[in-house]
């Protein structure tokens, strides 16, 4: 025993975080183990939980954030840390120094505690940056000479673990052996003066061996040479290389043990080199295997809909999509995710998501098969002129995968929480003739149009895809560019107000096609030049004044009428007030109002009070081609929010002249002409789910007869009690059944009015359109054979 104390030579003090790193620990024992377990449990749950590892770097800070956290609590951790670990993507090996003060540095080489200071030196001159494993084991074995000559306390040996980009690995290392060869007993007779290396201090030379004689039997049969420690000593003053020194010392020893019939100890070292080598990168298939992985691909699985996000670093740039698994990984070099998923997991076709070209990792060259035509066409489907004039004249039905039937352009749209206010808003925006063909047709520049037209225009596409792999699409990747562009305002958790939602939409979409901020008479965008037209405002102030011979309070208008033209995309209708006393039988009693009524708010002539001023409304010339109408059912107080039940009325979907409400105008439209309006899309409230805190069963009885706001007290736009569903005409079955009907009277090919629910599509019938809480309509302005809608005047003559 050497000194005062010995180490406990079982003692660990490293701790395995993943795979490819480990970290070794010196300080208080407490202090060490429990901030160990901590750092390895959350390295290891976080593994678990994202299904990839945290490398190197990214643990290093994690470890040194959870020291600083600690250090300014009133507990904090005194441990010293060293971690070490092999990058999974870049396959370079890393080293952090850790003190106790949360400080990080990366380094070449490290030690901590009494250690180090008889080491460092040893490790910064025998140290460089392509050392092998075998040169680094013995460069540890200078460092562990000098603990056992130098260090005051009874030396054990050391554990010794190597990081690789296999993992971590224990290496066995020989302690004893190292003893035996440089602390060998002193012979007596000998004197410390005798026989000294030259320059060598005696302090030094009372602790190391002398040379002996041959056949010396200490040693055996092998031949005696002087100690090793002293031949390094020698080396480093004369500048001689250490490293080849021992190499040719080890080299002796081996042949001497193979000479005398003694197993060597001296394994070799582990070779750090793949046994399989990395598959060759190919530009091109080998002849006869251009088909080959093809028949992998699982097209049940596949599902573009959601965002082009990387499943490891959720990166959205270069993503390429497993055409095995349908998970969307990033880049297909070398080291990117989806060339490690190939050769994890054995999925070998890809399909870049921006460039549609697939490829077979890890190989790495691209196939050009036509049988992936479909695939390509699923993830970006695309239209002609011929086949985009055909939408709303000819009947086409289509199959997906399953052999379900579906119509294109009427299918279901997946609600993944809450966003039904959105789905019903994508149909109707994929309904009118302008805004869909232009994102049908329109090809954008993808580097400099914003994703949220990019987005709409993908949506639109598949909405009306013939080749579909399901009978229904999901709106999520335009969800979170939405929730992302609004500030969270508009997401899928949270229930909206879909004419809201609308408004907002219709201007962003219009700033993304590159619209004009400031008000124009032309339009600047197809969001301008399908709904926006112009009215008249005329407000007239109110004046309050008390009459002192009545005693009563007298309101007069002022004389000075204000007038201002101003443009809009929604027209807003306001309900009458539900009747504050009910009668008896509320419950069979349905207000109604003619939709014409609600409509003479714009006929200049109706007022309505606003902030102590009397306002009229009235619509310029010339009219949009679609009409936006907002039946305004929902009001808000301090209290509550409630919606009115009252069911707006129509005689016909077809045929709604807004002349009446038009100022005259010879130059663009005759007067007494009518101006007639189509019916085209309908969003309605659903009443089963507006009613808070009923049952199933009482909802459905109730039904639309929910006579006044009371019984839906809470239930709003935003609430999440309102459900919605979109009625839609469909015109080319308007227009075969009026083929059908020319040719023989009475037979209907099918139905011309379909209701669409999330998912559920059904038959709306024609008839019935008008029952239901109406809230958003779109009128299409009907074309009049031989007359110009601007020039109508000059037409006419």
């Amino acid at each position: 025993m050497r000194g005062p104390t010995i180490l406990k030579a079982e003692d660990d003090k490293t701790r395995q975080l993943n795979k490819h790193s480990l970290m070794a620990f010196s300080g208080e024992a407490g202090d060490t183990v429990q901030f160990a377990e901590y750092i390895q449990a959350n390295i290891q749950l976080y593994t678990m939980r994202n299904d990839t590892e945290l490398g190197p770097n990214a643990v290093a800070n994690f470890v040194r954030g959870e020291l600083a956290r600690s250090l300014r609590s009133r507990s904090p951790y005194t441990v010293n840390l060293l971690l070490a670990g092999v990058d999974g993507i870049t396959q370079k090996p890393h080293l952090y120094w850790i003190d106790y003060l949360a400080s990080l540095a990366p380094v070449p080489y490290a030690a901590h505690g009494y250690a180090q200071y008889y080491c460092l030196s040893t490790l910064d001159k025998h140290h460089h940056p392509d050392i092998s494993l075998e040169e680094g084991l013995k460069l540890l074995e200078m460092c562990t000479d000098e603990l056992k000559r130098r260090l005051p306390i009874d030396y054990k040996g050391v554990l010794v673990k190597v990081v690789t980009k296999d993992g971590v690995r224990e290496v066995e290392f020989d302690n004893d052996k190292i003893v035996k060869i440089m602390m060998p007993k002193r012979q007596a007779e000998l004197s410390l003066e005798g026989d000294t290396v030259a320059g060598s201090p005696a302090i030094k030379k009372a602790r190391v061996e002398d040379d002996f004689e041959e056949g010396d039997p200490r040693h055996g049969a092998l031949p005696l040479r002087r100690a090793s420690g002293q031949e390094r000593e020698e080396d480093e003053r004369k500048g001689n290389d250490i490293l080849a020194a021992a190499d040719q010392e080890r080299e002796e020893l081996e042949e001497a043990a193979v000479d005398i019939g003694v197993e060597s100890d001296f394994d070799d070292a582990d070779d750090d080199r793949p046994v399989i080598a990395a598959p060759k990168r190919q530009s091109a298939p080998m002849e006869g295997y251009s088909d080959l992985y093809l028949d992998t691909i699982n097209r049940e699985i596949l599902d573009f809909d959601f965002e082009k996000l990387c499943s490891v670093t959720l990166s959205n740039i270069n993503v390429y999509a497993c055409l095995v698994c349908g998970k969307y990984f990033q880049g297909r070099g070398p080291k990117s995710h989806a060339y490690f998923h190939a050769l994890e997991v054995g999925h070998h076709v890809f399909i870049n998501m921006g460039t549609k070209k697939v490829y077979v990792l890890p190989e790495g060259y691209e196939v050009k098969n036509k049988s992936l035509d479909d695939i390509k066409y699923v993830v970006d489907p695309h239209y002609s002129k011929e086949e985009v004039s055909k939408l709303d004249k000819e009947v086409h039905d289509a199959l997906d995968l399953a052999g379900n039937r579906y119509r294109p352009g009427f299918v279901g749209m997946n609600n993944i929480k809450a966003n039904d206010y959105l789905n019903v808003v994508v149909q109707l925006l994929a309904h009118v003739f302008p805004i869909r063909n232009y994102f049908l047709l329109h090809e954008f520049p993808t580097p400099g149009t914003p994703q949220l037209a990019l987005r709409f225009s993908t949506l639109v596409r598949k909405l009306w895809n013939p080749k579909a792999f399901r009978s229904h699409v999901s709106p999520h990747e335009l969800l979170q560019e939405i929730a992302l562009r609004s500030s969270k305002r508009f997401t899928l958790t949270q229930q909206s107000d879909p004419v809201e939602f609308l408004s907002w939409f219709l201007n962003n979409l219009h700033l993304s096609l590159g619209g004009s901020k400031k008000p124009s008479k032309t339009p600047t965008s197809v969001v301008q030049a399908a709904f926006q037209g112009h009215l008249r405002i005329e407000s007239q102030a109110i004046t309050a004044h008390s009459d002192t011979q009545n005693a009563r309070l007298v309101f007069t208008e002022s004389g000075d009428i204000k007038s201002q033209t101003t443009p809009f995309l929604i027209l807003t209708l306001d309900l009458p007030p539900t009747p504050l006393f009910q009668s008896a039988n509320r419950e069979s009693i349905i207000p109604h109002v003619p939709l014409t009524t609600l409509l003479n708010k714009y006929n200049g002539i109706t007022a309505s009070e606003k902030l102590a001023h009397r306002v009229r409304h009235r619509l310029l010339h010339p009219l949009p081609p679609y009409l936006l109408f907002h039946i305004k059912r929902f009001s808000k107080n301090r209290f509550v929010s409630e919606r009115n039940p009252t069911i707006v009325t129509f005689p016909s979907p077809r045929s709604l002249d807004m002349s009446p409400y038009v100022e005259p105008n010879p130059d663009i439209w005759p007067p007494g002409e009518p101006i007639l309006y189509d019916l085209v899309a309908n969003i309605i409230l659903d009443p089963t789910v507006a009613v808070p805190g009923a049952t199933d069963e009482a909802a459905a009885d109730k039904g639309v007869n929910a006579a006044s706001g009371a019984s839906s007290t809470g239930a709003g736009a935003g609430s999440e009690k309102v459900s919605w569903m979109v009625q839609l005409h469909d015109k080319a079955m308007s227009a075969e059944n009026n083929r059908q009907h020319s040719e023989r009277a009475g037979e209907q090919q099918g139905p011309e009015w379909l209701e669409i629910q999330d998912l559920f599509v059904k038959k709306a019938e024609t008839e019935t359109l008008f029952t239901r809480e109406g809230y958003l309509m779109v009128w299409e302005r009907r074309k009049v054979p031989g007359m110009n809608n601007r020039k109508g005047k000059n037409s006419a003559k």
